[in-house]
């Protein structure tokens, strides 16, 4: 039974509830505070601040993890470089080759985010990459001396994430190093998860399809036979049990080197077919029979020249695959874009952290400053714009 209410229907009697319990909290503002709630009309901070003495001494004596850290400044700076000339050549493209533009938009669901796949991917994706983020924040504080006074939850809007609740005039006395470490730690650990995303999503056959040849070509080798990309619904190779991440070896007996060799066997509709296929490294043989699809004689599958990963586990399935590519995108994204020298975003702690030995002059650093989140503002709100002018609202 399909429901009468659809997504836009949930989202009206969220906001609605929302704003009754806000309305009803009013009353209550101080008492609620006092305890470490607080509640805005679309946020929700909770903040445990009993949590910090011991998130505090747990982290403080994480040595390893704090020297590991100690790098993250050279990270952060390669972040922070990529992200300005990633924006400033995307705008180039624009007007210069457009055909090369690429849509920077931000991901908000319901509104550029519709796939209910996609949104839960990305609330899912929040926490994951969130977590991490605040928990590097404040290692790197701890060890450096730097209080932490609380830590907790927030909840804004359909997105839950967590933080770290930092002495601002700790932070603001510490030196330079210390305060661009701290600053760096974030951004870091989401560049770390990212790489550690990359890696597993490259022992898997279907990744290399998403990857620029250069880097796809260190990764995969070419091997006989060809890779189900995809079956079709309803198709013969669906029905016999064929599946994306399959690779075909033979039909019938006769090799399959590549898609130019299956393009040399002629199919008839009605013919059996007998598939040598590879998966998870034993071999399979499925019976089916050719039938005649959009005019042609067909298995029913779309299918790539097969590239064999040289590290290789066994195939997670599309869906996994499909996660893990969204989940690499989202946290590399955030560990670059978060690196920008603009507020609120971490780039413009670490740019001011740097600016302090080099521009001893507080008038002059700050225009200095002010300065760099012109021009990252310039560049981010330029490619966004750009990009609802050239793509309309996206529908992912």
């Amino acid at each position: 039974m399909t429901s009468p209410c659809g997504a836009e229907c949930y989202i009206l009697i969220f906001l609605l509830a929302w704003l009754s319990a806000y309305l009803a909290s009013r009353g209550r503002r101080a008492s609620l505070e006092s305890k470490g709630v607080v509640l805005g009309p679309l946020y929700l901070i909770i903040n445990i601040r009993s949590l910090a003495p011991a998130l505090e001494e747990r982290l403080r004596g994480n040595h390893w993890a704090s020297r590991l850290l100690s790098a993250s400044p050279a990270v952060a700076a390669a972040l922070m470089g990529y992200a300005l000339y990633f924006l400033a050549r995307n705008l180039f493209l624009y007007f210069a080759a457009p055909s090369g533009f690429a849509a920077v938009v931000p991901l908000v669901p319901f509104l550029t985010l519709r796939s209910a796949q996609l949104i839960g991917i990305f609330l899912a994706a929040v926490p994951l990459l969130l977590v991490p983020h605040e928990l590097s924040h404040a290692l790197a504080a701890a060890a450096r001396g730097i209080k932490i006074k609380g830590a907790g939850f927030l909840l804004v809007a359909f997105l839950l994430g967590a933080f770290v609740e930092l002495d601002e005039d700790l932070f603001r006395s510490a030196g330079w190093r210390r305060r661009a470490v701290t600053a760096a730690a974030g951004p870091t650990a989401n560049a770390a998860i990212a790489g550690l995303l990359f890696l597993l999503l490259v022992t898997q056959p279907t990744s290399y399809l998403y990857l620029p040849s250069p880097i796809a070509s260190q990764f995969y080798s070419p091997s006989p036979g060809v890779l189900v990309v995809g079956v079709m619904p309803g198709s013969p190779a669906q029905a016999a049990g064929l599946s994306p991440g399959d690779v075909i070896l033979s039909i019938n007996g006769i090799p399959i080197q590549n898609l130019s060799s299956l393009a040399n066997i002629n199919l008839s509709a009605g013919e059996p077919l007998s598939v040598e296929v590879e998966r998870g490294g034993q071999i399979r043989v499925y019976h089916l029979v050719a039938a005649e699809m959009s005019g042609r004689a067909m298995m029913g599958v779309y299918l790539s020249n097969y590239m064999a990963p040289r590290f290789r586990l066994p195939y997670f399935g599309p869906t996994a695959d499909y996660f893990l590519l969204w989940l690499l995108t989202i946290s590399f994204a955030v560990a670059a874009f978060n690196m920008l020298p603009m507020a609120p975003f971490d780039g413009a702690v670490f740019a001011d952290a740097l600016l302090s030995p080099l521009v001893g002059d507080e008038r002059t650093r700050r225009a200095v400053l002010h300065a760099l989140y012109a021009l990252s503002a310039a560049l981010l709100v330029g490619n966004v714009a750009l990009s609802f002018v050239r793509f309309g609202m996206p529908n992912l």
